[in-house]
């Protein structure tokens, strides 16, 4: 192999090395695959809870909200994007209109929701197993503009 060839396949190494050991240190999730891993760090308790983030909204003439999938396809951003930054979209609400002109984008023979529902589920663990019926828990709404 030519000491070019070993030079940049070190190169492209020691700044993977060096972005993992950065995301490890700011424990971002910024620079996946590459970035914190706490994630894998511990052990789920089998007797605890799984919580997942949902979007519902509610469009003109329905009685209940629609759950919505969480995704690029239907809302424009993935459920971990806005997880990562949960406190602050649960904070400001108002950034979830994004998501509601971004559904209105992607599905223009869809009616146009009139409230967004940022929601959770959670599931209890018994053994590692789910028990009972998961409590859905409404964490923040947005009346679309």
């Amino acid at each position: 192999m030519s000491t070019w060839s070993i030079t940049w396949r070190l190169g492209a190494t020691a700044v993977a090395l060096i972005i993992l050991t950065c995301g490890q240190f700011l424990n971002t999730n910024d620079f996946f695959p590459l970035g914190s891993l706490t994630q894998y760090a511990t052990a789920k308790d089998l007797n605890g809870t799984v919580n997942s983030t949902c979007i519902e909204a509610q469009f003109p003439g329905e009685d209940e909200p629609r759950r919505l999938g969480f995704n690029t396809d239907t809302v424009g951003i993935e459920r971990g994007d806005i997880e990562s930054q949960l406190d602050r979209v649960i904070a400001n609400p108002e950034l979830m209109q994004t998501m509601a002109d971004s559904f209105e984008r992607l599905h223009p023979n869809e009616p146009k929701p009139e409230e967004m529902i940022l929601c959770r589920t959670v599931t209890q663990l018994e053994n590692g197993r789910s028990v009972g019926e998961p409590e859905h828990k409404i964490l923040a709404t947005w009346e679309v503009q």
